[in-house]
């Protein structure tokens, strides 16, 4: 009996759950909109670093992705799909009634008292700018007034290893491949070359078969990573005032050398009831944070892959007159390559960031039903990145070979002020509740940069970063000069309203409009955005028929209608504005002249607010007293006016112009399910579970943008002018674009003349020389791809759609068990149907211009031109019957392309998260004054079920919406274990 009436409370509790639903509290069973929310219970076991990884898959229609394995990465939030096509797409994000850049990456989730996320524009209409996108409302944890001061301790530590690596030639192979390449064409120098450094054929299996190999992968990525986390918290109240004190501090090594995350952090936050009428608080949060380690990778070209160095350099010692961990200029020049230790020591950065929160607010009581709440708000934001390339970089190297920094530094400042008047009333069978407010939000900054070449030789990175006046520029060259700016300052001013009215506990009605005017636009009509919106709801478990049905708890039925806007580009586009730069100087007597320049972006005086309709249908409902509940939602959003950065005809003198142009639609459908399924005494089981299937399309591009066609191309960036996405109407955003891979050209398509031991492709068989080979004549065993348009030639004409990032679903499920002292918690989450475009896989099965190259494992499988004798074979049955057994084909000499065989099954079941914990009984602890002590084990990233050869199936390190889900050289994914306590005075 006593546990029956546990849960009978416990689900009263549930049903009289508030969310925070646009400047007010709203209790759950009233809420007429999508919103999905993550308490702090929910979280509070989940160790790790970040909040983007505590609710990653806890919420329908939300995806959370870490562009890649790193320390710090990047972590990028859409809410159902995202719905621009070349701006942001990330979340609003309001902390404590504040808005904050980035917020789930900077707070920890020891904190959070609970996340609530708008998904349709119902609800983030009354956010109006940039609401078109989602809002996540984040509420940090406060005291509580009348309570005794707790004090807890949680803290962990563990270590990272790294999960996969890529299967690169082993020492024998590789030679083997180099004599293939030198040995070829029959030039005497080249084998004359080959010999010198490797070694006669006749050595090579001796040499080679047994050497002492070099995984690069492993020395660079393969240590121990280690993890020291702690948080301390402390809370209470007396019977006026509360406050919580919540402190956090992290050391976080990468599992790739000299890389590593460092945070400290702390919030304050104090209430105080000055009167009855008349309450007061504020909320002072820092943040410091140390990213270290250059990386695998940026968002630019090849150029910038650190990761190819790791997975090309030559796998063994030797084959070269330089001891291999010595800088060997020679092999940097005709490889491209630099031992990957010594680059890693010549490549570092420090990215520093500090992050600075206050906000403050009064909350008056001007009658028993009319309430005035002010909120101001400062947040700011400063970051310092340091760099220094030393003198075997490429970028030292085409510098006189003398070291460079770069010293980046912003600041960013932002200013909230929010008023609102809410007036809440009861009378017979009505509920009243009206809202109306103002709020401005103004934000400016700072940015300066500085490169500097030619410092010491000697010179280490510290000093180098202390002394750039160290640096002499040789004779006849000028050092570049420091840039500054100020960051384009942004005001927005806001009205707004909210009536949210109740029939009879059966049915409500919600309505609310925004204004805005943001000084992103032109002054006038256009600078002025209006977002209204309307959601009704009918709780049908009222109803008479149903009302006294004991197992059922909750039924309603939702629907809403919204617009929202976005702004969410620079700044004074509608106006001609002149940079100044060296760059653009020009000589007057001996110095340099600073000239003007207008850029390559022409002014539009027209654009204005990106627009986003959304119509939502949901249903609440629960079982069983509690045992069985969940919702559905059904959902169609359409964004049109889309703020696109447009390539126009350069006859106007520039290259590009931001217009408003295009529509895009979103339809999806949402499921979150949750159980109790067993609830005994000594053994609960509890069960949640969410699923989410969305159909992104594009509906138009607008003339301005595709010149009147219904497509156009983007390039993704890993490789310059590789233009290798297609936006395209009618087609997901995020479509691969490029060739059908068709294998490799076999003796069959060919005629052989035995006097030149010539093979010439057959007449009809399509030609990829000019595509795939660098314009090199067609041979046995290259890559062959699919002439779709049948003219017998391989050409841009034959690209077709290859497949889009969009997954079929998504979603996530979570498993919680307690026997008695025991708990123990499973969470995954996965991807279905998203192809993901392994860009690796295209570099390291393509020769291109270089020898001396490692190769991904798979090309040990190629076409074979040298039996094992080391003799070229090229009569047509001796070679065929020496490639029988073989399927690759010879790595193309031509520029990297995109083609099928590099877009593979990005589909996933990822077992986030294990959770082992044991809390001592609270009689026994209660002589030391000790509330809770508990002891855990955890296993995060513990496995991940695909079919994706890469590092890691979430990998996308582009950062353009229109070209997600690219894995180039991407920081591999880690395993972390850990164990920790956490306890309770």
């Amino acid at each position: 009996m006593a546990q029956e009436k546990e849960t009978k409370k416990d689900k009263e509790t549930n049903i009289d759950e508030v969310v925070l639903v646009g400047y007010s509290k709203v209790s759950k069973k009233d809420v007429t909109n999508a919103v999905g929310s993550v308490k702090a219970d929910e979280v509070k076991d989940m160790p790790v670093n970040s909040a983007a990884e505590a609710i990653q898959g806890r919420v329908a229609g939300v995806q959370i992705m870490a562009s890649e394995g790193s320390p710090g990465a990047d972590v990028e939030i859409k809410v159902r799909g995202g719905t621009s096509i070349t701006q942001s797409n990330a979340p609003l994000y309001i902390v404590d009634g504040i808005q904050m850049d980035n917020a789930l990456t900077v707070i920890s989730p020891k904190e959070i008292e609970s996340i609530e996320v708008l998904k349709d524009a119902a609800s983030t209409s009354i956010y109006g700018s940039r609401g078109a996108n989602g809002v996540v409302l984040i509420t940090t944890k406060g005291g509580r007034k009348k309570a005794a001061m707790t004090i807890n301790y949680n803290g962990y530590t563990g270590v990272r290893k790294i999960m996969n690596t890529i299967p690169v030639l082993d020492p024998y192979q590789f030679v083997m491949y180099q004599y293939e390449l030198y040995n070829k064409g029959g030039d005497l120098a080249d084998q004359t070359t080959f010999s010198t450094r490797y070694g006669t054929f006749d050595e090579l299996a001796t040499k080679y078969g047994n050497i002492k190999k070099r995984d690069w992968q492993d020395e660079l990525f393969g240590k121990e990573a280690f993890n020291f986390t702690h948080n301390l918290s402390l809370m209470g109240g007396s019977d006026k005032s509360a406050f919580s004190l919540t402190l956090n501090h992290v050391e976080e090594d990468g599992i790739m050398l000299n890389s590593g995350f460092r945070r400290s952090m702390a919030n304050f936050k104090y209430d105080f009831d000055i009167s009855k009428k008349l309450k007061a608080g504020f909320n002072a949060r820092y943040s410091r944070q140390l990213i270290s380690g250059a990386g695998t990778s940026a968002s630019g070209s090849q150029g910038t892959n650190r990761l190819r160095n790791a997975v090309r350099y030559q796998p063994f010692e030797g084959g070269s007159n330089v001891p291999i961990d010595d800088f060997d200029p020679n092999y940097s020049t005709l490889t491209n390559l630099v031992n990957p230790l010594i680059l890693n020591d010549n490549e570092v950065k420090e990215n520093r960031t500090n992050d600075l929160l206050l906000n403050g607010y009064l909350n008056y009581n001007i009658t028993k039903d009319l309430t005035f709440r002010s909120v101001v708000g400062y947040v700011q934001r400063d970051n310092a990145v340091n760099q220094f390339w030393g003198t075997v970089t490429s970028d030292a190297r085409a510098n006189n070979n003398q070291p460079i920094v770069q010293l980046t530094r912003s600041q960013t400042r932002r200013i909230t002020n929010t008023n609102t008047l809410n007036y809440t009333k009861k009378f017979g069978n009505h509920k009243l509740d009206l809202l109306i407010g103002e709020e401005t939000v103004q934000t400016d900054g700072e940015t300066s940069n500085i490169y500097t070449k030619w410092l010491p030789v000697s010179i280490s990175p510290n000093e180098a970063f202390a002394n750039i006046q160290s640096a002499i520029p040789p004779s006849g060259m000028i050092q570049d000069a420091p840039r500054t700016a100020a960051l384009p300052p942004e005001r927005l001013f806001s009205l707004f309203g909210r009536a949210n009215y109740i029939y009879a506990n059966k049915y409500i009605l919600t309505a609310s409009i925004r204004a805005d005017a943001s000084s992103i636009f032109r002054p006038g009509s256009n600078q002025w955005g209006t977002f209204p919106a309307v959601s009704v709801a009918w709780k049908i478990k009222e109803e008479n028929f149903l009302k006294n049905k004991e197992w059922l708890d909750e039924l309603k039925l939702r629907f809403g209608y919204g617009l929202a806007g976005n702004n969410r580009i620079p700044a004074f586009l509608y106006d001609t504005f002149f940079t100044t730069s060296t760059d653009y100087g020009y000589t007057f007597g001996s110095g340099v002249t600073p000239g003007a320049t207008t850029g390559n972006t022409l002014a539009n005086k027209n654009v204005t607010w990106e627009a986003t309709v959304s119509k939502n249908l949901g249903l609440d409902f629960g079982f069983f007293n509690g045992r069985l509940y969940g919702s559905l939602d059904t959902y169609i959003t359409d964004t049109k006016d889309l703020l696109i950065l447009a390539k126009i005809p350069q006859t106007s003198g520039y290259e590009y112009q931001y217009q408003n142009s295009g529509k895009t639609q979103n339809k999806g459908i949402e499921v979150s399910l949750g159980g109790i399924i067993v609830n005994k005494e000594n053994f609960t089981w509890k069960t949640d579970f969410n699923i989410s299937a969305n159909k992104n399309i594009i509906k138009s591009l607008g003339a301005g943008v595709s010149g009147g066609n219904d497509y156009y191309l983007v390039a993704s960036g890993w490789v310059n002018n590789l233009y290798d996405f297609i936006a395209k109407v009618g087609n997901p955003v995020g479509t691969y674009y490029g060739y059908e891979t068709e294998g490799r050209y076999e003796i069959g398509d060919f005629d052989f003349n035995p006097t030149t031991q010539a093979y010439t492709l057959k007449a009809g068989v399509p030609n990829a020389s000019a595509v795939a080979n660098g314009s090199k004549p067609i041979q046995p065993g290259d890559l062959k791809l699919r002439d779709l348009n049948g003219d017998g030639q391989i050409t841009t004409a034959d690209q077709t759609e290859l497949g889009s990032a969009q997954p079929k679903f998504y979603g996530g499920f979570n498993q919680t068990f307690r026997y008695r002292n025991w708990d123990m918690s499973l969470f995954f989450n996965f991807s279905v149907g998203n192809k993901v475009y392994n860009a690796n896989k295209i570099e390291f099965t393509t020769q291109y211009l270089y020898r001396d190259n490692n190769m991904a494992a798979e090309v040990a499988d190629r076409w074979r031109w040298f039996n094992d004798q080391g003799v070229k074979v090229t009569d047509p049955a001796a070679l065929a019957a020496l490639n029988a057994n073989t399927t690759m084909w010879t790595p193309p000499q031509g520029n990297y392309i995109l083609h099928s065989y590099a877009i593979e099954d990005g589909s996933f079941l990822r077992l986030n998260n294990v959770t082992i914990g044991y809390s001592l009984p609270k009689d026994s602890l209660e002589v030391l004054g000790i509330k809770n002590f508990r002891l855990y084990a955890t296993v995060n990233n513990l496995f991940t079920i695909t079919g994706y050869d890469g590092y890691d199936p979430e990998a996308s390190t582009r950062r353009n919406p229109l070209t997600p889900g690219v894995d180039y050289a991407a920081y591999p994914r880690s395993r972390f274990i850990l164990t920790g306590i956490d306890i309770t005075f």
